[in-house]
């Protein structure tokens, strides 16, 4: 028994398999693969290294069942391409050479992602419009209610690719019947008109499902293990609702599924889809959870929950007290990989944790390679697979504590070299520091206090209020230095702008704001401050002078931060933040701001105090200063370029990497 969690690490047996474990790695994927959407070596390695880390099922996601579904914007892999076969069985081998079992989500897009080239399907006639968030607007297509032939091949087509998944050594599937699905839409009253025998009651809508896993079952055999996802409720109020997935999933049950996740929402109802990913509003554990113990209580299965799990004591309590069987994690292993080894052996502190960011969301959503903020390695697994180490120790100098001088102390000290850390402040974490004071932003507290542990554990000799001068440089003699010193506020040529606070400054210092404030700038920085005055009860107002929120040079590309600013968004509205776009502020005076709008007209706004949130600028004159103290010098993080603290940290890994 594990000392530390005896739960969530004890096995679990379904059918003759048995699970190490009882932490399953939910189903993730990599863009990257051949012209003709065949995997490479970097999608096993990426895959490999969840189970590396420990997880008892690691899943390949997104793998498209039938050619109805296929998407040429974004591609997936495609199981009826016989093709596949050799990199599927590679990617079961490297799994399983792990420890871990291989699993493949199977997924058909059915009414949504659709083609200009083709017949979208989906339960009925209608016109959708989608838009995929990914900067090309709203795609408007005609759907057509997928005919009896049609479905029979798609079903046909699900249990094919069950079957080589099985033939290629994954020990299982997992039928994605949530979010909104092709499944899903059949088994949605709202999208499925049909007066069929597909249409009309839950029994008829859920059909088509059902049809997939007798398939699967009669392909594959007793004994292989068919896992289905599940949304327990469709949108927040709209949609079908706890009660109908319960059905649902005794339905599942009695045709066969084995094991169920409990996930929630869906693409069409955009008003869920912060229950089924979670952003770092969402501070809470385990989202799913109550649905996922309540439709327990009516099935015999294992049932598990995915969903903002990052905490190995509330999951090992909850496996004892019956809540759930088994916990899925996703974002939590992008983080860190090593996770469950690291909890198995009581290693708490060493885990890296995830900050919900949704980095990595609308990095690989959107055709981008996967990244994270926290794990500079993730899709990038190949890459340091066999990493050298360094052939000479070098004796390294680190102009500043934030998060990237603080990554690229810990990994050059991994690596072997001698370090020296300086921060001019009294404690380490930079911008860290200010942004961690927000109710919702604890996930940057603990990362900080991560980095700050590993640290610890270093030899890295820290040299608090220590500013990194010429005569300092020449002091130490180092053969390498990395300037990682920050940026400064921009101050924007406003007549009045010094009756206003500078966001850092009000962090760090705390200022009184009184109860009516304006908050000058609409980035991720103005929006969250906005947010957080109104959480405390204050009335804020954001001015921002563009057409949208969150869109200057130093956000993410267009398409790739939709999700991101999808909860900005939500979280503007829930907690009634008033926001003005296209308004220029001209003046900040005693009693507030004086704006124009688009068209020039004046407009008086009266606050208690203004908060300018306008942006950073590097710190250039202190990088030109120490740039000629040395040869070998590098300089990252804000002070090359203002980003997040993903570009960041991953400037440090590399900076240190290369050493």
């Amino acid at each position: 028994m594990n000392p530390y969690f005896p739960h969530l690490f004890s096995p679990l047996k379904v059918k003759k398999t048995v699970f190490k474990n009882r932490i399953f790695a939910g189903p993730t994927g990599l863009k990257e693969l051949t012209d003709h959407w065949h995997l490479v070596t970097k999608n096993i390695d990426y895959l490999k290294r969840r189970a590396q880390g420990g997880a008892a099922s690691v899943c390949l996601g997104d793998v498209q069942v039938d050619v109805t579904g296929d998407i040429s914007w974004n591609p997936k892999v495609r199981a009826w391409d016989k093709e596949n076969e050799p990199g599927f069985y590679d990617m079961a081998g490297a799994i399983r050479s792990q420890g871990a079992h291989a699993s493949m989500e199977l997924v058909h897009a059915g009414m949504h992602f659709h083609e200009a080239d083709r017949i979208n399907y989906g339960p009925s006639d209608m016109i959708d419009e989608f838009d995929q968030g990914d900067g090309y607007g709203i795609r408007r297509h005609k759907i057509i209610a997928m005919p009896r032939e049609i479905i029979d091949q798609v079903v046909d087509s699900y249990g094919k690719a069950a079957l080589r998944a099985k033939h290629c050594g994954f020990t299982s599937v997992l039928l994605h019947a949530g979010h909104g699905w092709l499944p899903a839409q059949f088994l949605s009253p709202v999208l499925n008109h049909r007066e069929d025998e597909f249409g009309g009651s839950l029994e008829n809508r859920a059909r088509f499902t059902m049809m997939v896993v007798d398939k699967i079952r009669e392909y594959c055999g007793p004994n292989f293990i068919i896992e289905a996802r599940i949304s327990w409720k469709e949108g927040m109020y709209d949609g079908y609702q706890l009660e109908d997935s319960i059905r649902f999933c005794e339905m599942l049950e009695e045709h066969g599924v084995d094991m169920i996740q409990v996930s929630c929402g869906s693409l069409h109802f955009h008003d869920s889809t912060i229950l089924s990913c979670p952003s770092w509003f969402d501070v809470e554990e385990g989202h799913n959870l109550k649905a996922a113990e309540e439709i327990k209580k009516h099935v015999k299965i294992p049932v598990g929950t995915v969903g903002a799990v990052t905490d190995p004591g509330l999951a090992d309590k909850w496996i004892e007290e019956g809540k759930v069987d088994y916990i899925i994690m996703a974002r939590a292993l992008l983080a860190d990989p090593d996770f469950p080894k690291k909890a198995m052996h009581g290693n708490v502190e060493d885990i890296r944790p995830c900050l919900r960011c949704l980095s990595c969301m609308t990095g690989g959503y959107f055709n981008l390679p996967i990244h994270c903020s926290v794990n500079p390695q993730i899709g990038r697994d190949s890459d340091y697979k066999f990493a050298p180490l360094p052939t000479e120790k070098k004796r390294v100098l680190i102009a500043g504590g934030g998060p990237a001088g603080m990554e690229a102390a810990i990994t050059a000290s991994r690596r072997g070299h001698e370090v020296i850390l300086c921060e001019k402040d009294s404690a380490l974490g930079g911008l860290l520091q200010v942004v961690e004071k927000e109710s919702f932003k604890k996930r940057i507290g603990m990362y900080k206090e991560y980095l700050e542990y590993e640290l610890g554990k270093s030899a890295v000799d820290i040299r608090l209020n220590t500013v990194v001068t010429p005569e300092l440089v020449k002091e130490l003699r180092p053969d390498v230095l990395i300037a990682a010193v920050g940026g400064h506020p921009i101050i924007p040529p406003i007549k009045g702008i010094e009756k206003a606070v500078q966001i850092v400054d009000y962090y760090r210092d705390e200022s009184e704001v009184g109860e009516n404030v304006l908050v000058l700038g609409g980035g991720f920085a103005g929006v969250e401050c906005a947010i957080g005055l109104a959480l405390a009860g204050k009335k804020s107002t954001i001015i921002e002078m563009s057409d949208a929120l969150a869109s200057g040079p130093n956000t993410p590309y267009p398409g790739t931060g939709a999700m991101q600013i999808d909860a900005l968004w939500t979280n503007v509205k829930k907690n009634n933040v008033q926001v003005m776009l296209n308004t220029k502020c001209v003046e900040i005076t005693d009693e507030g701001m004086i704006c124009e709008d688009k068209d020039g007209n004046r407009i008086e706004l009266k606050a208690d105090k203004v908060i300018a949130a306008t942006g950073i600028a590097p710190n250039e004159a202190t990088v030109d200063e120490l740039r000629e103290t040395v040869i070998d010098f590098e300089w990252i993080g804000d002070c090359n370029q203002p980003g997040l603290i993903r570009t960041a940290v991953r400037d440090g890994y590399d900076a240190a990497l290369n050493l």
